[in-house]
């Protein structure tokens, strides 16, 4: 039970790093403000917190948004030797997104570590690990034009995070899409998606006496996700998803030490996004 405490209390707690979605970019001079509540739960381990955000169109064809950073509940697991805590301010990415063309777009998310990183004791997972990253890579989205009010969005993206705590987690490629149908007869649009996290170059680690190689390249991590949107007025959208994740770690080195991706949990997002 100790050792799965301590595995749990290594995972990367965070909402997503993603970019703001895999469709198209706001117009116009537009902006919005979005807020929402996470919540992540794997056996006796969970955490919630509260994400906000906010993204503006600076030119026809750019966006620049601020993503992720929020405030974190708890992150903890629910045992006798454990501690409580994992609360406290979140990371803080800075992203923007370049229509190439109506269908593409180019995307570059910085994540700017600023969030606690102070460990609250066994069980307990901090809202930051102090990573300083890059996420680029390109979307594709359309309407289907033999499905009215059907439309899809996707991605892939390659994830570069700096070293940092004397470890650094080898390259990722992210690959995403997301199907979303509006009805015709109501202002709901139904969606489902996934992602697949595949880390293809080995991730390193300092143990005090030399750099040791973890061997951990073809891990991989799914994500999962079905939801809705409403359309309050033509200016606020609440949505709602339930997400699923699962990770597998393809370690060959006996080293007990792991740089883990999201790990395995059920969850759900509620966001209220407010467009001016």
């Amino acid at each position: 039970m100790i050792k799965k405490v301590i595995l749990l209390a290594a995972l990367i707690a965070t909402y997503s790093f993603a970019t703001w979605d895999y469709f198209g970019l706001l117009q116009n001079n537009q902006g919005s403000i979005k807020a929402g509540l996470y919540y992540d739960k794997d056996d006796d381990w969970s955490q919630m917190g509260l994400k906000v955000g906010a993204r503006f169109n600076v030119s026809p064809k750019f966006e620049l948004s601020l993503q992720s950073f929020g405030y974190q509940f708890w992150s903890e697991t629910d045992c006798d030797a454990c501690e409580d805590g994992g609360n406290g301010i979140r990371d803080l990415m800075i992203g923007g997104r370049f229509a190439m063309t109506p269908m593409v777009n180019l995307f570059l998310d910085f994540n700017l570590p600023i969030g606690r990183e102070k460990y609250d004791g066994l069980g307990t997972t901090p809202p930051s690990h102090h990573e300083m990253f890059l996420y680029f890579g390109a979307q594709i989205h359309n309407d289907i034009a033999s499905i009215k009010g059907a439309a899809f969005g996707t991605e892939a993206g390659v994830f570069w995070g700096f070293e940092h705590h004397k470890q650094e987690r080898g390259l990722e490629l992210r690959i995403g899409g997301e199907f979303d149908y509006t009805l015709p007869s109501a202002p709901v649009t139904l969606l489902i998606g996934g992602q697949l996290w595949l880390r293809i170059f080995k991730s390193e680690y300092d143990n005090g006496n030399k750099d040791v190689n973890l061997h951990d390249d073809w891990s991989n991590q799914w994500k999962f996700w079905v939801g809705a949107e409403f359309a309050v007025t033509n200016q606020i959208l609440i949505k709602g998803k339930v997400i699923a994740r699962s990770e597998d770690i393809k370690k060959k080195s006996r080293d007990p030490f792991t740089i883990n991706m999201e790990g395995d949990a059920v969850g759900f997002t509620l966001d209220v996004e407010f467009k001016f």
